[in-house]
C-alpha cells in the first residue's frame, strides 16, 4: 500500500485514475486509503480538489465497466457451466435477471457506498446482463457521493487521513457476517430438509475430511508461544510490515530483507488485522491452507484414481506427522505445499490455466522454485512416460503469460523500489548460493532427508516401501497416475538431497504425492483382502523403536521433556502395534485403517493442549522477552544472540544488536561503559564461554536462556 501511495505522489493524477480503476475492477484496494490520501495531497496543494474528484470518479467508472464486462463474458459462461455445483440453474439465472432489472439500480447505488461491496458490485450486474446504459447511470450516481465525501474528509483530516481506515476492517467483517447469515437463511428456506440431507450424504467424504482436519489442525493453535527461531522470524516480519503499512517489502528488525516472497506474510497480516497480533493469528494461515490442501487432494484424487483411494490418501496426508507439524506452524512451507500441489494436480487433470495461476502464486510463496518445480516435474513426466503430445496441449505460451501476470508484478515493484540489491540478495543469495553452498556447514549430507522422511510419514511410513515394491512389480489401472506421483515425490527428494543447504521442512512438497502412493497400496490390500507382511513387521519394529524413545537420557533443563517423551513413546508404540495386530485378520483391515488417524487426533490434541505448553519455556523466548520489557530503559543497550533475536523482538518489541560469536562482543568495553548493557544468549553458549563472560553479571535465567549485564 505504501508503494501505491508513493506512486500517487510520483505520477499524480494518472496513478489516482488507475488506482481507482483497479479498486472497482474486483481488485481489493481500499478506496478509503486512495481517496483519503488524495485529500491529504490536496491539503498539501499537490492536487487540486475538483480535478482530483473528477479523475477519481472517472477511474472508478472505468474500473466498473471492466468488472461489468468480465461478469458478462467471463462470469456468466462460468456459472452456466459450473453453477449446478452451487445450486444455480437456468431458472435461477432468469430469476436473477428479473431481480436485477427490478431492483438493480438501488442495489448498484447502495453497493457503491459500502466498503468491500463496491469493489465487486459491478460483476453480478454483468452476470445478470443488467442494461449497460442504466448500469453506467446508476454507477455514476452511486460513485459521486462517497468519492466526494472521502476526498473532502481527507482534506479536513490532513496528515491524519489514515484515521479514515481505522475501523474499516470491522465494518467489512460485519457486512461479511450479515451476508453469511443471509446465505444460510436462503439455503435452509429454499433447499428443504430432504435436499439438505441428500446434499450431506452426497458430500459425506468431503465433510468428514473437513471435520477431521479442522479437529486436528485448528484447536490450541495459540496454546503455546512461537518456537525459536523460525516461527518468530515470519511472525515478526508480518508484524513489522503491518505496523509500517507496507504490503510490498518484507522487513524485520526495522530493515527490509529479501529472504522470502510475501504470500505467507500477506496471509499473516490479514490474520493479524482480523484477530489481532497473536500466536494463534500467526499460525492460522498455515492451518487453513493445510485444510484446503487436504480437500484438494481428495477432489483431484477422485479424477486421478477413485473416490476410495482419494479418501484414504487424504486421511493419510492429514494424519502424517510431518504434514501435521507444518500445518500447525507459522512457517512459509505450507504456502509452497498448497500452491505446488494444486498446480501439479491441475496440470495432470488438464486444468491447465488453473495450474498456471497456482504456479504464479507459488512464485509469491517461495520464489523461482515455485515455477521451476512444476515445469521440471512435468518435463520429467513427459520424458519418462513419453507423453510428447502434452507439449502441444499444455498451452505453454499462454500459461507462462498467465503465471507471470499473477506472480511477476511483485518482483517488478520490488526491483523498482530496491533496485539490483533485491535481485542480488533474493535471487543470487537465497536461491542460487544457498543451493550451491551450505548455510550450515557440516550439517548437509546426501542422506540427510532419509530419516526426515521416515519421521514425517509416521505412522504410515511402514507402508511406503511395500507400496513402491508393488508399484514397480505389478501393472495397475492407475499406473500412469502412480508414475506421476512417483516422479513428483522423487524429484523433490533428490533435488533437496543434492542441495548444499538443507532444512527438515524442505521435502514437505512431496507429502501429497507420497500419500497417494500409500493410499493406493492400502486400497489394493483392502480390495484384495491381503495382508502386507512387510508393513506388519515394519510396524512392530517401528513401535518398539518408538517405545525406546523413553530410554533417551535427559539431563539438566531437558528433564522437563520427560513426561512428554514418555507419553509420546507409549502413544506412538500403540499407534503402530495395534493396527498391525488387527491387520493379521483380513476382516479387520478397516478397523486397522481407522485407528491410525483417530490415534493421531488424540496425540495431536494432547500434545497441543497439554505437553507443548508445558515444555514451551525451553523452546520459546517469551519469559526473557517479558523480563527485557520490564528492565530496559531508553538509554540501555541490548545485545541478542542471533538465534534468539526474532523471538525477543516479536514478544518484547526490542530489536537489539545481533551477534553470532562471543568474539564479536567487545566485553572489556562493555564492562567499563557507564550505561547499562544487557546481553542475551543461550545457556549452551554461556556454558562453553563462561570464562569469556566472567566480567558480566547474571541478571536472570530461564530454562534455556540467560541474561547478563555490565552493572
Amino acid at each position: 500500500m505504501n508503494t501505491l501511495l508513493h506512486l500517487m505522489e510520483l505520477y499524480g493524477y494518472i496513478a489516482l485514475f488507475w488506482a481507482m480503476a483497479a479498486e472497482n475492477a474486483n481488485i481489493p484496494i481500499p478506496s478509503e486509503v486512495i481517496l483519503g490520501f488524495s485529500g491529504f495531497l490536496i491539503s498539501q496543494q499537490v492536487f487540486s480538489f475538483w480535478p482530483a474528484f473528477f479523475i477519481a470518479c472517472c477511474g472508478g467508472i472505468f474500473g466498473s465497466i471492466i468488472s461489468y464486462w468480465l461478469g458478462t463474458y467471463g462470469g456468466r459462461p462460468l456459472l452456466r457451466k459450473y453453477g449446478k455445483y452451487i445450486l444455480f440453474n437456468e431458472k435461477k439465472f432468469n430469476y436473477a435477471e428479473q431481480l436485477f432489472n427490478k431492483y438493480g439500480g438501488i442495489a448498484i447505488i447502495i453497493g457503491r457506498c459500502l466498503p468491500g461491496i463496491r469493489t465487486f458490485i459491478s460483476f453480478p450486474a454483468g452476470v445478470a446482463r443488467y442494461p449497460f446504459i442504466k448500469f453506467i447511470l446508476y454507477s455514476i450516481i452511486g460513485t459521486i457521493p462517497w468519492t466526494l465525501l472521502l476526498v473532502w474528509a481527507g482534506c479536513i483530516l490532513g496528515s491524519h487521513w489514515q484515521d479514515l481506515i481505522k475501523y474499516n476492517h470491522i465494518l467489512i467483517i460485519g457486512i461479511g457476517i450479515i451476508a453469511l447469515c443471509l446465505i444460510l437463511f436462503f439455503i435452509c428456506k429454499h433447499i428443504g430438509k430432504k435436499n439438505i440431507q441428500a446434499f450431506l450424504y452426497a458430500h459425506r467424504y468431503e465433510l468428514s475430511l473437513l471435520i477431521f482436519s479442522c479437529l486436528l489442525l485448528l484447536p490450541f493453535l495459540g496454546a503455546f508461544p512461537l518456537t525459536d527461531p523460525d516461527e518468530p522470524v515470519y511472525g515478526e516480519t508480518a508484524r513489522e510490515m503491518l505496523v509500517a503499512h507496507d504490503w510490498l517489502s518484507p522487513r524485520i528488525f526495522g530493515h527490509v530483507w529479501y529472504d522470502k516472497p510475501p504470500l505467507f506474510y500477506w496471509l499473516e497480516m490479514i490474520s493479524y488485522q482480523l484477530f489481532g497480533i497473536s500466536d494463534y493469528a500467526s499460525r492460522l494461515p498455515s492451518a487453513i491452507l493445510a485444510i484446503i490442501t487436504i480437500q484438494a487432494v481428495y477432489h483431484y484424487g477422485k479424477s486421478m484414481f477413485n473416490s476410495s483411494i482419494a479418501y484414504i490418501s487424504a486421511l493419510i496426508l492429514t494424519s502424517s506427522f510431518g504434514f501435521w507439524y507444518i500445518g500447525k506452524a507459522a512457517i512459509t512451507d505450507m504456502t509452497l505445499i498448497f500452491t505446488l500441489t494444486i498446480a501439479l494436480l491441475s496440470f495432470y487433470t488438464k486444468k491447465y490455466y488453473r495450474g498456471y495461476i497456482f504456479c504464479g502464486l507459488a512464485l509469491l510463496a517461495k520464489g523461482p522454485i515455485g515455477y521451476a518445480f512444476p515445469a521440471l516435474i512435468m518435463l520429467c513426466y513427459i520424458i519418462i512416460r513419453r507423453k510428447w503430445n502434452l507439449l502441444s496441449t499444455l498451452k505453454i505460451p499462454q500459461g507462462i503469460l498467465c503465471a507471470f501476470i499473477v506472480g511477476l508484478p511483485w518482483y517488478i515493484l520490488m526491483y523498482q523500489v530496491h533496485g539490483t540489491e533485491f535481485i542480488q540478495t533474493f535471487i543470487g543469495y537465497h536461491n542460487i548460493i544457498r543451493f550451491t553452498a551450505p548455510e550450515h556447514p557440516g550439517r548437509n549430507s546426501i542422506f540427510f532427508f532419509i530419516p526426515v522422511l521416515i519421521l514425517s510419514l509416521i505412522p504410515w511410513i511402514t507402508a511406503y516401501v511395500p507400496a513402491l515394491i508393488r508399484f514397480f512389480r505389478k501393472k495397475d489401472t492407475y499406473t500412469d497416475a502412480l508414475w506421476f506421483c512417483f516422479i513428483w515425490s522423487t524429484f523433490i527428494f533428490v533435488f533437496f538431497s543434492l542441495s548444499k543447504t538443507q532444512l527438515i521442512s524442505y521435502i514437505a512438497p512431496m507429502f501429497p504425492p507420497t500419500a497417494f502412493l500409500i493410499g493406493w497400496f492400502l486400497y489394493r490390500c483392502y480390495e484384495e483382502k491381503k495382508r502386507s507382511l512387510i508393513t506388519i513387521f515394519s510396524s512392530y519394529v517401528l513401535g518398539l523403536l518408538c517405545l525406546g524413545l523413553y530410554a533417551i537420557p535427559l539431563h539438566g533443563s531437558d528433564v522437563i521433556y520427560r513426561p512428554f517423551v514418555y507419553t509420546l513413546s507409549i502413544s506412538l508404540c500403540m499407534l503402530c502395534i495395534i493396527p498391525a495386530s488387527l491387520w493379521w485378520h483380513t476382516k479387520k483391515i478397516q478397523a486397522a485403517y481407522a485407528i491410525i488417524p483417530l490415534g493421531m487426533l488424540v496425540i495431536s490434541l494432547l500434545s497441543s493442549a497439554v505437553f507443548l505448553p508445558q515444555i514451551s519455556p525451553t523452546l520459546t523466548s517469551t519469559k526473557m522477552a517479558t523480563s527485557i520489557k520490564q528492565r530496559l530503559s531508553p538509554t540501555d543497550t541490548l545485545y541478542i544472540e542471533k538465534f534468539l533475536r526474532p523471538g525477543i523482538a516479536f514478544y518484547s518489541g526490542y530489536y537489539g544488536k545481533s551477534w553470532v560469536s562471543p568474539q564479536e562482543l567487545d566485553l572489556a568495553k562493555i564492562k567499563t561503559t557507564t550505561n547499562s548493557i544487557y546481553v542475551i544468549m543461550r545457556k549452551t553458549t554461556y556454558t562453553h564461554n563462561k570464562k569469556l563472560f566472567a566480567p558480566l553479571s547474571v541478571v536472570m535465567e530461564t530454562e534455556t536462556q540467560i541474561l547478563l549485564t555490565n552493572h
